[in-house]
């Protein structure tokens, strides 16, 4: 229990004290929870849960909101200690509109109880002054004055994703292999860091064939398409694996060499041949009646590569006059045993219309795996529960079947 820990921790002598631990009680402290719940919805559940559970770990939660009603009853009810403040209307009062009257106007620090009692809040400072024109000075004076006079090691920094991982450096951290294995296809990429155990993140195509990505302009959407064909080709040979690029602004000429493309479309009329003629080899691998079940275990019925299909600015594709894509329409469902993937990346603006194209929809459907990077909120849910939101160039949300998590993408020239 967290009291004989905290006991074993004072005894120094005692043979079993915890010597090796660096954190000890830890205090969440929250200050301005509307705002919290607004910007990072998802936490809240993982704050209710350390309300709930978090004193048998030793683990305490302090909040501050404008009024009660910002705080939702699951996590006000976990909340043990509550005192109030002045409040903007007495009415909000938990305590009750009467007793919330006898709060004094323009004195700050006073307050009530639960009991109602009167209270009057300590400055945090202390060299014994009451100014309040050097508050903020103070403060800091009385946190160096803490620091200086308590013995033992400071706490752990708190582990952040960082603004920029360059691409060499996640290979040098990422288990993946170092060089291609010409039995074998790997379809296990590395493109960044998650913010969950600051490990590389991959995405694996043997799995979850397609994939989606949603962003603003400027927000890393084309070195997310570069980072997955350069895994692609590092891991895998010209005869394992082709790509099809479809790339109407050019961002991404030149990244995939001559042995690996299969076609290169920077417009419409030649995306839709390129389509049409992917659509009847898918068609041709489709097993038919006289495969065996072993082979369709096996998978061995038809012979070639892996197809992905990498389409930057999907919103330019799609089009009143069609949709050069929907020829793979109907091979979608049926991508893992056709072998054939489809990675789409488009602005987010208008991003909650396109959720009903065809394509999109489809993939949808089928629980494809997707990046969610910076854009504008009200477009809405885009997978799952997540929307997007003002994020730094190269992070997202990154949501499959298996949850969401944030994601640093790693950063990568831009090809000249």
């Amino acid at each position: 229990s967290m009291v004989e820990f905290r006991r074993r921790q004072a005894d120094q002598a005692y043979e079993g004290a915890p010597r090796d631990d660096s954190f000890g009680d830890v205090f969440l402290v929250i200050d301005g929870y509307a705002s919290i719940r607004q910007d990072f919805e998802s936490l809240d559940q993982s704050i209710n849960n350390l309300a709930a559970q978090g004193l048998s770990y030793g683990v305490h939660l302090i909040v501050s909101a404008g009024r009660w009603g910002e705080i939702r009853p699951a996590l006000k009810d976990q909340l043990g200690t509550r005192i109030e403040l002045r409040l903007g209307d007495p009415s909000d009062s938990d305590l009750g509109r009467k007793v919330a009257a006898l709060v004094p106007t323009g004195r700050p620090g006073r307050g009530m109880t639960r009991d109602s009692l009167h209270l009057l809040i300590g400055l945090p400072r202390v060299d014994g002054s009451s100014n309040l024109e050097d508050l903020s000075s103070g403060v800091g004076n009385a946190v160096a004055a803490i620091a200086a006079s308590t013995p033992g090691n400071p706490a752990p920094a708190v582990r952040m994703l960082p603004e920029r991982i360059d691409r060499d450096e996640l290979l040098a951290h990422a288990d993946w292999p170092a060089s291609v294995d010409r039995t074998q296809t790997n379809l296990r990429i590395p493109i960044g860091l998650d913010e969950a155990e600051l490990a590389p993140t991959y995405l694996n195509f043997a799995e979850q064939p397609h994939f989606m990505v949603f962003g603003d302009s400027e927000c890393g959407k084309t070195t997310l398409l570069q980072n997955i064909c350069e895994g692609i080709m590092q891991s895998n040979t010209g005869k394992q694996v082709k790509i099809v690029l479809c790339d109407y602004r050019r961002t991404l000429l030149g990244v995939v060499p001559k042995e690996y493309l299969a076609g290169y479309a920077p417009s419409a009329s030649v995306m839709s041949d390129l389509m049409k003629d992917l659509a009847g080899r898918m068609q041709a691998r489709t097993a038919g009646p006289d495969i065996t079940q072993q082979q369709l275990r096996d998978r061995s019925w038809w012979e070639g590569p892996e197809v992905f299909v990498i389409i930057d600015d999907y919103d330019l594709v799609v089009t009143s006059s069609g949709n050069p894509v929907a020829p793979l329409l109907e091979y979608l469902p049926h991508a893992r045993d056709l072998g054939l993937h489809v990675i789409i990346s488009r602005r987010s603006g208008g991003a909650g219309r396109a959720m009903y194209e065809p394509v999109i929809s489809r993939l949808r459907d089928l629980v494809s795996p997707g990046l969610v990077m910076s854009g504008n909120r009200e477009e809405g849910n885009l997978l799952g529960t997540v929307r997007p939101s003002a994020m730094p160039p190269g992070r997202g949300t990154l949501v499959s079947r298996s949850g969401s998590g944030l994601v640093q993408v790693a950063w990568m020239p831009p090809q000249i």
